[in-house]
């Protein structure tokens, strides 16, 4: 009986495996040479090539059918791993797969839902709205499953402190928009996008919408997806500091990251310290990082506080990965009307998911992971190191809560030590 330390490691050796195959060769022949350390986990992986013998989906062909949707891997298509379809694409070659399709929304996206359902004017995105309509209403989730499930919990909990105001009605407006969009009376053929008909009225869609918003005021999960959302914008921030400060190497600056990481937010925030490492050494050249930091002023808190959601919704469709229940995958979608989320996912191609349902693990690998993490361990120093590996120091981390007011403060003090540079 395999033990959760041994599964641990076992999942530790897995991910190196992947993290150093070349992304041109087979994912077959990777799988087929390390069977042993796949068993029992489920794997997602994004490829440039699909013609292979495992089964795939083409995120190229659902990009193009609606130009939109912005996907969350860096790659044309996905190849999917669990032991039991590895085994029955041995026998039976090609097989279906069931696949929870998922289509979140930014709060750009969102907002126009409440101007179009109360009748307002779309303006230059009305195209591209009714593009998206067309796109949700025509593959909604079948009986077995399939299809694109339309996903706004993303904006609730983007909007859930506002929408905690007492005079602030501008999330519960959008809430009910969306709401009263699952009742659109939507023929392909007849439907108009400057004459929608509805089959619920307004009144009992802000019943469920004030529904929906009292589940979210009442219960910790929202909360917690803001709680960890502050400590990416914590690490950010530091890391933004660190880039203005000319007389540190990259490696001084991501060992001094690190020990930040620890003890600010009491853990390695791997992903975190992925996102500083390559806006602090790849940054100028990639326009996700550029656009904000590239000049510090008076704006530049709110474009680091925005850059800070991004890619926290990167991080959130991680979590839903592993809590996928209408088909045995999840894949993201985000729907967005800026290049916000293309522009991301040129900076941070994510290559890898790896899902240990056993034990509620999720690791995602990027497509330049090998760099980052053969870097990042180089940058560390002796005193770093022995902070991460202290068996005392590891359990103490793990006891310890960092509470919303020590974020507060560190936050605070950072953003003042921002705007002073500017």
């Amino acid at each position: 009986m395999e033990s959760t330390s041994e599964r641990f490691n076992r999942l530790q050796y897995l991910t190196n495996e992947i993290m150093f195959h070349d992304p041109n060769k087979n994912f077959a022949a990777l799988v087929e040479s390390n069977r042993n350390l796949f068993k029992g986990f489920k794997v997602v992986y994004s490829t440039f090539n699909i013609n292979n013998t495992f089964s795939g989906t083409c995120l190229k062909s659902i990009e193009d059918d609606c130009a939109v949707l912005k996907k969350f891997f860096y790659g044309t298509g996905l190849l999917y791993y669990t032991d039991e379809l590895y085994e029955k694409t041995k026998v039976e070659g090609r097989i279906d797969i069931p696949i929870d399709y998922s289509l979140s929304l930014d709060s750009n996206v969102a907002e126009k839902f409440r101007i179009w359902e109360k009748g307002g004017d779309l303006s230059a995105e009305k195209s591209r709205f009714e593009e998206l309509v067309h796109f949700i209403k025509d593959t909604k989730v079948d009986d077995k499953g399939q299809g694109f499930n339309f996903d706004y919990n993303f904006f609730i909990i983007e909007n859930l402190l506002d929408s905690m105001k007492e005079n602030n009605h501008r999330p519960f407006n959008s809430i009910r928009a969306l709401k009263r969009f699952d009742h659109l009376h939507y023929e392909r053929k007849k439907f108009d996008i400057d004459k929608p008909r509805f089959t619920e009225t307004r009144e009992e869609a802000g019943k469920r919408a004030i529904e929906t918003l009292h589940t979210y005021h009442s219960s910790n999960e929202g909360f917690k997806f803001l709680h960890r959302r502050k400590g990416l914008y914590l690490i950010l921030l530091k890391a933004v500091v660190l880039k203005q400060q000319r007389s540190l190497t990259l490696s001084e600056k991501m060992n001094e990251l690190t020990l930040f990481s620890l003890n600010s937010l009491g853990k390695f925030a791997k992903n975190e310290l992925y996102y500083c490492w390559k806006m602090l050494k790849y940054g100028d050249k990639l326009r996700f990082f550029s656009d904000p930091i590239s000049q510090l002023n008076k704006k530049s808190l709110s474009k680091i506080k925005g850059m800070s959601w991004d890619l926290f919704a990167f991080r959130y469709q991680e979590t839903l990965a592993s809590k996928a229940n209408i088909g045995e995958f999840y894949v993201p979608f985000f729907a967005s009307f800026d290049n916000r989320f293309v522009d991301l996912a040129a900076a941070c191609p994510i290559r890898v998911i790896i899902i240990d349902d056993q034990d509620k693990r999720v690791i995602t690998l990027h497509l330049d992971e090998a760099e980052f993490q053969q870097e990042l361990n180089s940058s560390l120093s002796p005193e770093t190191l022995n902070t991460l590996q202290d068996p005392k120091a590891k359990i103490a981390r793990m006891n310890s809560t960092v509470t919303d007011k020590k974020l507060d403060t560190l936050i605070s003090s950072l953003e003042v030590e921002i705007n002073k540079l500017c």
